[in-house]
């Protein structure tokens, strides 16, 4: 949601309902904290990972929760109003995607580790292998929080009805100051309940949205159909594809990297991987992957029928005027079926959309933190540390660290264009993670210098890729729309760099030295990801 979007649609503040529901909602944010910080302790699994210790049906909740960026309430539905088929073909990727972390889940909770260079190591020991999964986690989790905060703020100061960019600065502070406490004090524990109860909040308002758009069309999903195709303004063209990025060539492959990004890159974010740690085993991992993917379905499922429901009965002419992204559709659908924004289903939704931004950005901080301590750091300063009271003490200074560096950047970056790091993000867990991920932990043939490779190459042709890309330079709405270096034709890279990852992921290791043990190394890996003992 963009500053001018929202000074477009918050014309008047808000009524006494949607502040007292607010209260509450803040009330609960701090109760969690209260019981996450009662019930941690001064132990790096704890505070990490909850002592691995989460039930299979909380943290299938939890994973459900972090899973749902503030990105994933306002996009989609904008996305379905006013693109149609390729917006309901996206959501359908959003779903497929966390059917990869089902297949990983299980080795990824036997390795015992919650930090993408931890598992890394666990086949090619050596500091530059965790180091160099330290800097991938960090440049995926950083500029995804960036985005998380900005475009939250903005959310936020239209909910209270404030004015200007000052207004959402303010509220972008205040959520950053918020989520550093809690992701310092509560830790994974703190974070799991604030995640499960964003879930279940969501989805409980959602539903009941969608309830109220298709009794308007006396429970026809059909006549809901039909009605959205005209007010959309595409007609018959709803329904096919092209409307996204056009039925060009080129807007193909943008398609086609939109959907291999969310497939492939979604569930494989460093806080689903941290998450997927907490759980009791390896089994209990795979069952809560499975719970999780059945919530989303039923999630997605709903944002698809709110977005239908926006394009009948808000109209594609309003929701772009409004914001051409469509990020404001899901707000105007909800004050358009409650009768104004004193409604109580605007007034239900506005704190949904509230705890959500809450919650979007402990994950990412907290995975970031981890990653940094734990993999950044040198593994002999992790020796001279008295106690685990001591690491865990430093954790919580990182965690400030990270968080606050964040609030300033999403400050003085607040009027740049930066929805497109969401899609950066994406594409890089997609086309590094991923693949380093799938080698590591089934492949044979694993080599130091391949990993390597595969980390740093991938990430570097991610970086060549986007500064090239239209997004950062050579057209209106770019980041720097006055600049043109711009060489790469498409907005979205995954197309190109997906490939690329997975061909690093092979010839990295398949070029390189092999160690003469690396057959009783796989063996032995292969035991662990399987059964979870370690016989090395």
């Amino acid at each position: 949601m963009t500053t001018h979007s929202a000074s477009m649609l918050a014309s008047g503040g808000l009524g006494s309902p949607v502040s007292a529901f607010l209260l509450v909602t803040c009330c609960a944010f701090f109760l969690c904290l209260v019981i996450g910080v009662r019930d941690a302790d001064d132990r790096t699994a704890d505070f990490f990972a909850a002592d691995r210790s989460l039930p299979m049906v909380q943290n299938a909740l939890a994973m459900s929760g972090d899973y749902i960026l503030v990105t994933s309430l306002s996009a989609p539905v904008g996305m379905i109003a006013l693109n149609g088929y390729d917006g309901l073909v996206a959501a359908a990727c959003a779903v497929t995607g966390l059917v990869m972390l089902a297949l990983l889940a299980e080795p990824l909770r036997n390795t015992g580790q919650f930090t993408l260079g931890g598992v890394l190591e666990r086949r090619t020991p050596g500091s530059r292998v965790r180091i160099a999964g330290g800097v991938v986690t960090l440049v995926v989790c950083v500029p995804l929080t960036v985005v998380q905060l900005t475009v939250a703020g903005h959310a936020i100061s239209f909910l209270l009805g404030l004015h200007g960019s000052g207004s959402a600065l303010a509220c972008t502070v205040m959520i950053g100051l918020l989520m550093i406490t809690f992701a310092a004090f509560g830790g994974m524990r703190g974070s799991s309940m604030l995640a499960a109860g964003k879930a279940l909040l969501l989805f409980a308002v959602l539903a009941a949205a969608a309830l109220v758009v298709v009794r308007r069309f006396d429970w026809s999903l059909g006549a809901l159909l039909s009605a959205a195709a005209q007010g959309s303004g595409r007609g018959d063209a709803f329904g096919t594809s092209g409307l996204l990025f056009g039925a060009s060539s080129t807007g193909r492959l943008e398609f086609i990297s939109v959907c291999l990004a969310v497939t492939l890159g979604s569930s494989v974010l460093p806080m689903m991987l941290m998450r997927v740690s907490a759980s009791r085993n390896g089994r209990s991992s795979r069952r809560s992957v499975r719970h999780a993917t059945l919530y989303q379905v039923l999630f997605w499922g709903v944002l698809v029928v709110l977005g239908l429901g926006a394009a009948a009965l808000v109209g594609g002419a309003a929701i772009g005027a409004s914001d051409a992204t469509g990020n404001t559709a899901l707000l105007m659908l909800s004050a358009q079926i409650s009768g104004g924004r004193e409604g109580l289903m605007f007034t239900f939704l506005s704190c949904a959309v509230f705890l959500a931004s809450l919650g979007s950005v402990a994950g990412l901080t907290l995975a970031g933190a981890a990653s940094l301590v734990r993999d950044v750091i040198a593994r002999e300063r992790l020796r001279v540390w008295v106690s685990e009271g001591r690491e865990v003490a430093t954790a919580r200074w990182t965690v400030v660290g990270l968080g606050v560096m964040s609030v300033l950047l999403a400050v003085v970056l607040h009027q740049w264009r930066l929805v497109f790091l969401v899609s950066f993000a994406v594409t890089v867990a997609a086309s590094v993670i991923l693949p380093t991920l799938l080698k590591t932990l089934f492949g044979r043939g694993v080599t130091r210098t391949g990993t390597l490779w595969s980390l740093y190459g991938g990430l570097a042709c991610c970086i060549v890729l986007q500064l090239g890309s239209p997004t950062v330079s050579g057209t209106p709405t770019a980041l720097f729309p006055d600049l043109d270096f711009q060489w790469f034709p498409l907005q979205n890279i995954g197309v190109v760099t997906v490939p690329v990852g997975f061909l690093l992921a092979w010839a990295g290791s398949r070029f390189s030295r092999r160690a003469a043990t690396d057959g009783a190394d796989h063996a032995a890996s292969e035991v662990r990801t399987l059964t979870g003992i370690d016989i090395t």
